[in-house]
Protein backbone atom coordinates (compact mmCIF):
# COMPACT_ATOMS: atom_id res chain seq x y z
CA UNK A 1 0.00 0.00 0.00
CA UNK A 2 2.72 2.34 0.78
CA UNK A 3 4.53 1.34 -2.06
CA UNK A 4 1.78 1.75 -4.66
CA UNK A 5 1.06 5.63 -2.95
CA UNK A 6 4.81 6.25 -3.30
CA UNK A 7 4.12 5.36 -7.36
CA UNK A 8 1.27 7.40 -7.25
CA UNK A 9 2.69 10.51 -5.68
CA UNK A 10 5.76 10.24 -7.68
CA UNK A 11 3.98 10.11 -11.15
CA UNK A 12 1.80 12.86 -9.97
CA UNK A 13 5.04 14.97 -8.89
CA UNK A 14 6.41 13.98 -12.16
CA UNK A 15 3.40 15.11 -14.44
CA UNK A 16 3.06 18.46 -12.73
CA UNK A 17 6.70 19.36 -13.46
CA UNK A 18 6.36 18.07 -16.85
CA UNK A 19 3.11 19.83 -17.45
CA UNK A 20 4.53 22.81 -15.66
CA UNK A 21 7.69 22.14 -18.06
CA UNK A 22 5.39 22.03 -21.35
CA UNK A 23 2.15 23.90 -21.12
CA UNK A 24 3.36 25.69 -23.85
CA UNK A 25 4.95 23.68 -26.00
CA UNK A 26 7.50 25.73 -28.23
CA UNK A 27 7.25 23.45 -31.24
CA UNK A 28 3.54 24.31 -31.86
CA UNK A 29 3.03 26.23 -34.96
CA UNK A 30 2.01 29.43 -34.21
CA UNK A 31 -1.35 30.27 -36.46
CA UNK A 32 -1.29 31.66 -39.85
CA UNK A 33 -3.57 34.44 -39.00
CA UNK A 34 -1.63 35.20 -35.74
CA UNK A 35 -0.96 39.10 -34.99
CA UNK A 36 3.13 38.18 -34.74
CA UNK A 37 3.38 37.76 -38.68
CA UNK A 38 2.22 41.18 -39.05
CA UNK A 39 4.48 42.82 -36.00
CA UNK A 40 7.82 40.89 -37.35
CA UNK A 41 7.67 41.89 -40.72
CA UNK A 42 6.99 45.54 -39.95
CA UNK A 43 9.96 45.37 -37.65
CA UNK A 44 11.91 43.70 -40.64
CA UNK A 45 10.99 46.43 -43.20
CA UNK A 46 12.42 49.06 -40.62
CA UNK A 47 15.69 47.10 -40.41
CA UNK A 48 15.31 45.78 -36.70
CA UNK A 49 14.86 42.00 -37.47
CA UNK A 50 17.27 40.01 -39.86
CA UNK A 51 15.43 36.53 -39.76
CA UNK A 52 16.50 32.96 -38.69
CA UNK A 53 19.78 31.93 -38.44
CA UNK A 54 20.38 31.72 -41.91
CA UNK A 55 19.53 35.76 -42.47
CA UNK A 56 16.18 35.38 -43.80
CA UNK A 57 12.62 35.61 -43.02
CA UNK A 58 10.65 32.58 -43.73
CA UNK A 59 7.87 34.32 -44.16
CA UNK A 60 6.56 31.61 -46.53
CA UNK A 61 5.43 29.18 -44.17
CA UNK A 62 4.13 28.92 -40.61
CA UNK A 63 7.03 29.29 -37.82
CA UNK A 64 6.54 27.68 -34.80
CA UNK A 65 6.74 29.66 -31.08
CA UNK A 66 10.68 28.34 -30.64
CA UNK A 67 11.39 30.00 -34.27
CA UNK A 68 9.44 32.83 -33.40
CA UNK A 69 11.13 33.25 -30.50
CA UNK A 70 14.50 33.25 -32.13
CA UNK A 71 13.35 36.07 -34.21
CA UNK A 72 12.44 38.40 -31.52
CA UNK A 73 15.84 37.68 -29.43
CA UNK A 74 16.97 38.99 -32.21
CA UNK A 75 15.13 42.17 -32.62
CA UNK A 76 15.78 42.48 -28.69
CA UNK A 77 19.34 43.16 -29.81
CA UNK A 78 18.34 45.95 -31.81
CA UNK A 79 16.29 47.17 -29.87
CA UNK A 80 17.93 50.65 -29.86
CA UNK A 81 17.34 51.38 -33.37
CA UNK A 82 13.71 51.05 -32.99
CA UNK A 83 11.15 54.50 -33.19
CA UNK A 84 8.53 54.29 -30.43
CA UNK A 85 5.68 52.36 -32.67
CA UNK A 86 8.21 49.66 -33.37
CA UNK A 87 9.59 49.30 -29.42
CA UNK A 88 6.04 49.20 -28.41
CA UNK A 89 5.34 46.38 -31.38
CA UNK A 90 8.70 44.78 -29.75
CA UNK A 91 7.55 45.03 -26.40
CA UNK A 92 4.08 42.96 -27.10
CA UNK A 93 6.11 40.46 -28.70
CA UNK A 94 8.55 39.74 -25.85
CA UNK A 95 5.35 39.77 -23.96
CA UNK A 96 3.76 37.03 -26.36
CA UNK A 97 7.06 34.94 -26.62
CA UNK A 98 8.40 35.75 -22.78
CA UNK A 99 8.54 31.59 -21.81
CA UNK A 100 10.01 30.72 -25.25
CA UNK A 101 12.16 33.49 -24.97
CA UNK A 102 13.42 32.49 -21.06
CA UNK A 103 14.01 28.81 -22.75
CA UNK A 104 16.43 30.65 -24.91
CA UNK A 105 18.28 32.09 -22.33
CA UNK A 106 16.77 35.92 -22.92
CA UNK A 107 15.96 37.51 -19.94
CA UNK A 108 13.24 39.87 -20.54
CA UNK A 109 13.38 42.64 -18.34
CA UNK A 110 10.58 44.64 -16.59
CA UNK A 111 8.17 42.92 -18.58
CA UNK A 112 5.99 42.82 -14.93
CA UNK A 113 5.54 46.82 -15.23
CA UNK A 114 4.16 46.03 -18.48
CA UNK A 115 -0.17 46.34 -17.73
CA UNK A 116 -1.62 43.39 -20.37
CA UNK A 117 -0.99 44.22 -23.92
CA UNK A 118 -0.76 47.72 -23.15
CA UNK A 119 1.92 49.70 -24.45
CA UNK A 120 2.60 53.83 -23.23
CA UNK A 121 4.74 56.35 -25.29
CA UNK A 122 4.45 60.62 -25.84
CA UNK A 123 6.41 63.55 -26.57
CA UNK A 124 6.31 66.76 -24.94
CA UNK A 125 7.41 70.23 -27.36
CA UNK A 126 8.54 73.92 -26.46
CA UNK A 127 7.30 76.31 -29.54
CA UNK A 128 8.27 79.71 -30.45
CA UNK A 129 6.22 81.69 -32.99
CA UNK A 130 6.45 84.89 -34.80
CA UNK A 131 4.73 86.48 -37.84
CA UNK A 132 6.93 90.08 -37.89
CA UNK A 133 3.83 91.45 -36.28
CA UNK A 134 4.42 91.64 -33.22
CA UNK A 135 2.29 88.81 -32.86
CA UNK A 136 4.64 86.22 -30.63
CA UNK A 137 3.78 83.46 -28.87
CA UNK A 138 5.73 80.33 -26.72
CA UNK A 139 3.66 77.49 -25.76
CA UNK A 140 3.88 73.70 -24.95
CA UNK A 141 2.31 70.88 -25.39
CA UNK A 142 2.35 67.35 -23.97
CA UNK A 143 1.07 63.91 -25.79
CA UNK A 144 0.57 60.95 -23.99
CA UNK A 145 -0.21 57.80 -27.05
CA UNK A 146 -1.84 54.20 -25.89
CA UNK A 147 -1.78 51.29 -27.84
CA UNK A 148 -3.58 48.04 -26.54
CA UNK A 149 -3.89 45.17 -28.64
CA UNK A 150 -7.53 43.74 -28.09
CA UNK A 151 -7.06 40.31 -30.20
CA UNK A 152 -5.18 39.20 -33.34
CA UNK A 153 -7.14 41.45 -35.45
CA UNK A 154 -8.13 44.60 -33.30
CA UNK A 155 -5.97 47.36 -32.09
CA UNK A 156 -6.81 50.07 -29.96
CA UNK A 157 -4.66 53.74 -30.13
CA UNK A 158 -5.85 56.51 -27.69
CA UNK A 159 -3.73 60.01 -27.81
CA UNK A 160 -4.43 62.58 -24.84
CA UNK A 161 -3.03 65.86 -25.41
CA UNK A 162 -2.48 69.01 -23.01
CA UNK A 163 -1.23 72.18 -24.49
CA UNK A 164 -0.76 75.78 -23.31
CA UNK A 165 -0.88 77.76 -26.29
CA UNK A 166 -0.55 81.15 -24.63
CA UNK A 167 2.48 82.95 -23.01
CA UNK A 168 4.46 80.96 -20.18
CA UNK A 169 2.63 81.95 -17.30
CA UNK A 170 -1.13 81.95 -18.71
CA UNK A 171 -3.38 79.63 -18.17
CA UNK A 172 -6.05 81.33 -20.30
CA UNK A 173 -5.80 78.82 -23.59
CA UNK A 174 -5.21 76.00 -21.63
CA UNK A 175 -7.02 73.00 -23.14
CA UNK A 176 -6.68 68.99 -22.82
CA UNK A 177 -8.06 66.77 -25.42
CA UNK A 178 -8.53 63.27 -26.04
CA UNK A 179 -7.35 63.78 -29.86
CA UNK A 180 -7.37 59.70 -30.77
CA UNK A 181 -9.45 57.51 -29.48
CA UNK A 182 -9.79 54.55 -32.47
CA UNK A 183 -10.31 50.79 -33.03
CA UNK A 184 -8.64 49.62 -35.83
CA UNK A 185 -9.64 45.79 -37.07
CA UNK A 186 -7.48 43.71 -39.69
CA UNK A 187 -9.46 41.26 -42.08
CA UNK A 188 -12.50 43.02 -41.64
CA UNK A 189 -15.56 40.51 -42.43
CA UNK A 190 -12.92 38.13 -43.46
CA UNK A 191 -11.71 40.07 -45.79
CA UNK A 192 -8.53 41.74 -46.41
CA UNK A 193 -10.01 45.25 -45.67
CA UNK A 194 -9.05 47.19 -42.33
CA UNK A 195 -11.22 49.39 -40.88
CA UNK A 196 -10.95 51.90 -38.19
CA UNK A 197 -13.79 53.61 -36.19
CA UNK A 198 -13.68 56.40 -33.29
CA UNK A 199 -11.21 59.68 -33.58
CA UNK A 200 -8.53 59.45 -35.70
CA UNK A 201 -6.03 61.27 -37.98
CA UNK A 202 -6.38 62.06 -41.85
CA UNK A 203 -4.02 63.22 -44.28
CA UNK A 204 -4.50 63.23 -47.76
CA UNK A 205 -1.95 63.25 -50.94
CA UNK A 206 1.53 63.45 -50.24
CA UNK A 207 2.54 66.77 -48.72
CA UNK A 208 -0.77 67.12 -46.31
CA UNK A 209 -1.15 70.37 -46.97
CA UNK A 210 -5.04 70.26 -47.30
CA UNK A 211 -5.29 68.38 -44.55
CA UNK A 212 -3.53 66.27 -42.41
CA UNK A 213 -4.96 66.67 -39.05
CA UNK A 214 -3.46 65.04 -35.20
CA UNK A 215 -6.64 63.14 -34.76
CA UNK A 216 -10.05 65.04 -34.14
CA UNK A 217 -12.02 62.99 -37.02
CA UNK A 218 -14.59 61.56 -35.87
CA UNK A 219 -16.48 59.04 -37.61
CA UNK A 220 -15.34 55.34 -39.79
CA UNK A 221 -13.10 54.50 -42.51
CA UNK A 222 -11.83 51.41 -44.38
CA UNK A 223 -8.80 50.61 -46.23
CA UNK A 224 -7.59 48.60 -48.92
CA UNK A 225 -6.09 47.39 -51.85
CA UNK A 226 -2.38 46.28 -52.54
CA UNK A 227 -0.33 47.89 -55.66
CA UNK A 228 -3.46 51.07 -55.09
CA UNK A 229 -4.03 51.37 -51.39
CA UNK A 230 -7.10 53.07 -51.01
CA UNK A 231 -8.99 54.85 -48.14
CA UNK A 232 -12.47 55.59 -48.11
CA UNK A 233 -14.56 57.39 -45.02
CA UNK A 234 -17.37 59.23 -43.77
CA UNK A 235 -16.24 60.99 -40.74
CA UNK A 236 -17.67 64.58 -39.16
CA UNK A 237 -14.20 66.87 -38.71
CA UNK A 238 -16.01 69.82 -37.09
CA UNK A 239 -13.84 68.91 -34.04
CA UNK A 240 -11.09 70.22 -35.92
CA UNK A 241 -12.00 72.55 -37.96
CA UNK A 242 -14.62 74.18 -40.03
CA UNK A 243 -15.21 71.45 -42.33
CA UNK A 244 -18.04 69.39 -40.98
CA UNK A 245 -19.88 66.05 -42.15
CA UNK A 246 -17.91 64.81 -45.33
CA UNK A 247 -17.27 61.24 -47.51
CA UNK A 248 -13.61 61.09 -48.77
CA UNK A 249 -11.77 59.35 -50.15
CA UNK A 250 -7.44 59.07 -51.20
CA UNK A 251 -5.60 56.64 -53.02
CA UNK A 252 -1.86 55.76 -53.55
CA UNK A 253 -0.12 54.02 -56.35
CA UNK A 254 3.05 53.28 -56.56
CA UNK A 255 4.70 53.75 -59.92
CA UNK A 256 8.00 52.50 -59.29
CA UNK A 257 10.22 52.02 -56.04
CA UNK A 258 11.18 55.65 -56.28
CA UNK A 259 7.55 57.26 -57.09
CA UNK A 260 4.33 57.22 -55.56
CA UNK A 261 1.14 59.30 -57.05
CA UNK A 262 -2.09 59.79 -54.90
CA UNK A 263 -5.80 61.31 -55.98
CA UNK A 264 -8.30 62.60 -53.32
CA UNK A 265 -11.69 63.50 -53.04
CA UNK A 266 -13.76 65.24 -50.29
CA UNK A 267 -17.59 66.03 -50.30
CA UNK A 268 -19.21 68.00 -47.69
CA UNK A 269 -22.55 67.00 -46.91
CA UNK A 270 -23.45 69.02 -44.27
CA UNK A 271 -23.93 72.81 -45.21
CA UNK A 272 -22.10 71.97 -47.93
CA UNK A 273 -18.66 74.56 -48.72
CA UNK A 274 -16.38 71.99 -49.51
CA UNK A 275 -16.44 69.96 -52.90
CA UNK A 276 -12.51 69.39 -53.16
CA UNK A 277 -10.57 67.00 -55.53
CA UNK A 278 -6.66 66.65 -56.31
CA UNK A 279 -3.37 65.11 -57.15
CA UNK A 280 -0.23 64.80 -55.73
CA UNK A 281 3.25 62.64 -55.97
CA UNK A 282 6.71 61.83 -54.57
CA UNK A 283 9.61 60.72 -56.25
CA UNK A 284 12.97 59.59 -54.75
CA UNK A 285 15.43 61.56 -56.63
CA UNK A 286 18.48 59.57 -54.91
CA UNK A 287 18.95 58.12 -51.46
CA UNK A 288 19.34 61.36 -50.13
CA UNK A 289 16.78 64.09 -52.37
CA UNK A 290 12.99 63.70 -53.02
CA UNK A 291 10.59 66.21 -54.73
CA UNK A 292 7.22 66.21 -54.11
CA UNK A 293 3.99 68.22 -54.84
CA UNK A 294 0.22 68.67 -54.54
CA UNK A 295 -2.34 70.18 -56.10
CA UNK A 296 -6.08 70.56 -55.46
CA UNK A 297 -9.42 72.76 -56.07
CA UNK A 298 -12.85 73.60 -54.38
CA UNK A 299 -15.32 73.06 -56.94
CA UNK A 300 -18.23 74.11 -54.46
CA UNK A 301 -21.08 76.61 -56.04
CA UNK A 302 -19.99 78.93 -52.50
CA UNK A 303 -16.71 79.72 -54.93
CA UNK A 304 -17.67 80.16 -58.24
CA UNK A 305 -13.68 80.81 -58.86
CA UNK A 306 -12.81 77.87 -57.75
CA UNK A 307 -10.07 78.53 -55.51
CA UNK A 308 -6.98 76.05 -55.60
CA UNK A 309 -3.99 75.09 -53.39
CA UNK A 310 -1.07 73.72 -55.02
CA UNK A 311 2.33 73.28 -53.47
CA UNK A 312 6.10 72.12 -54.67
CA UNK A 313 8.55 70.49 -52.63
CA UNK A 314 12.29 69.76 -52.79
CA UNK A 315 13.94 68.11 -49.72
CA UNK A 316 16.69 66.67 -47.90
CA UNK A 317 16.43 63.48 -45.64
CA UNK A 318 15.39 64.37 -42.62
CA UNK A 319 16.61 64.04 -38.44
CA UNK A 320 16.71 60.61 -36.94
CA UNK A 321 15.70 61.17 -33.62
CA UNK A 322 18.11 58.18 -32.57
CA UNK A 323 20.71 59.59 -34.43
CA UNK A 324 22.61 62.74 -32.70
CA UNK A 325 23.52 65.13 -35.78
CA UNK A 326 21.58 63.75 -38.45
CA UNK A 327 19.43 66.28 -40.36
CA UNK A 328 17.21 67.59 -43.37
CA UNK A 329 15.44 70.44 -45.01
CA UNK A 330 13.88 71.15 -47.58
CA UNK A 331 12.12 74.35 -49.33
CA UNK A 332 8.83 75.03 -50.91
CA UNK A 333 6.96 77.21 -52.84
CA UNK A 334 2.87 77.09 -51.67
CA UNK A 335 -0.13 79.06 -52.96
CA UNK A 336 -3.53 78.63 -50.77
CA UNK A 337 -6.23 81.04 -52.43
CA UNK A 338 -8.93 81.90 -50.31
CA UNK A 339 -11.91 79.36 -49.90
CA UNK A 340 -9.01 76.13 -50.85
CA UNK A 341 -9.55 74.51 -47.64
CA UNK A 342 -10.09 74.30 -44.24
CA UNK A 343 -7.27 76.02 -43.01
CA UNK A 344 -7.60 74.09 -39.47
CA UNK A 345 -7.07 70.72 -40.99
CA UNK A 346 -3.94 71.59 -43.22
CA UNK A 347 -0.79 70.04 -42.09
CA UNK A 348 1.17 72.77 -43.14
CA UNK A 349 3.66 74.23 -40.15
CA UNK A 350 3.26 77.77 -41.23
CA UNK A 351 0.17 79.94 -42.27
CA UNK A 352 -1.78 78.65 -44.85
CA UNK A 353 -4.84 81.32 -45.63
CA UNK A 354 -5.23 83.48 -48.68
CA UNK A 355 -0.99 83.44 -49.02
CA UNK A 356 1.29 82.72 -51.45
CA UNK A 357 5.14 82.33 -51.31
CA UNK A 358 8.28 80.29 -49.83
CA UNK A 359 8.55 78.50 -47.00
CA UNK A 360 12.14 76.54 -45.84
CA UNK A 361 12.45 74.52 -43.05
CA UNK A 362 15.66 72.69 -41.31
CA UNK A 363 15.63 69.81 -38.67
CA UNK A 364 18.70 68.50 -37.08
CA UNK A 365 18.89 65.60 -33.98
CA UNK A 366 20.37 67.66 -30.77
CA UNK A 367 20.25 64.46 -28.69
CA UNK A 368 18.75 60.75 -28.98
CA UNK A 369 14.71 61.46 -28.48
CA UNK A 370 15.28 65.39 -28.88
CA UNK A 371 14.53 67.16 -32.48
CA UNK A 372 15.16 70.94 -33.43
CA UNK A 373 12.77 72.06 -36.08
CA UNK A 374 12.90 75.48 -37.54
CA UNK A 375 10.75 76.79 -40.59
CA UNK A 376 10.66 80.41 -42.15
CA UNK A 377 8.82 81.80 -44.79
CA UNK A 378 10.06 84.34 -47.50
CA UNK A 379 8.41 86.61 -50.07
CA UNK A 380 5.00 85.90 -48.61
CA UNK A 381 1.99 87.65 -50.57
CA UNK A 382 -1.74 87.73 -50.31
CA UNK A 383 -3.06 85.29 -52.69
CA UNK A 384 -5.85 87.28 -53.82
CA UNK A 385 -4.10 90.72 -53.78
CA UNK A 386 -0.76 90.07 -54.44
CA UNK A 387 0.13 92.63 -51.81
CA UNK A 388 2.78 92.05 -49.12
CA UNK A 389 1.70 89.74 -46.31
CA UNK A 390 3.58 88.91 -43.00
CA UNK A 391 6.68 86.67 -42.40
CA UNK A 392 6.49 84.22 -40.44
CA UNK A 393 9.02 82.23 -38.00
CA UNK A 394 8.93 79.21 -36.20
CA UNK A 395 10.73 77.09 -34.03
CA UNK A 396 10.27 74.25 -31.84
CA UNK A 397 12.37 71.40 -29.63
CA UNK A 398 10.26 68.01 -29.83
CA UNK A 399 11.01 65.13 -27.07
CA UNK A 400 10.29 61.93 -27.78
CA UNK A 401 9.81 59.22 -24.74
Amino acid sequence: MKKGLIITLALVFVLGIAGTAFAANPFVDVPANHWAYGAVAKLAKAGIVDGMGDGTYQGARNMTRYEMAQIVAKAMAKADKADAANKALLEKLEAEFAAELNNLGVRVSNLEAKVGSVAFSGDGRVRWQDDDSNDTTTDLRLRLNMTAQVNENTTFYGRFMAMNSNEFGSTSNDKCQVIDANFTIKNFLNSDVTATVGRFSQKFLQVGHFADTEGMVDGAKVEFGNKVKATVGYADFDAASNLWEAVFINADYALSKATTVSAMYVNEKQDPIYDVWGVGFTTKLNKDWYLAADYSKNTDNDYPSDPVLYVGRLGYKGADQKVVGSWGAYVEYLKAEEGALPVDLSGASVPIYDVKGWNVKYETTLAKNIVLEAWQTFNQKYASSSTKAPSYTRVQINYYF
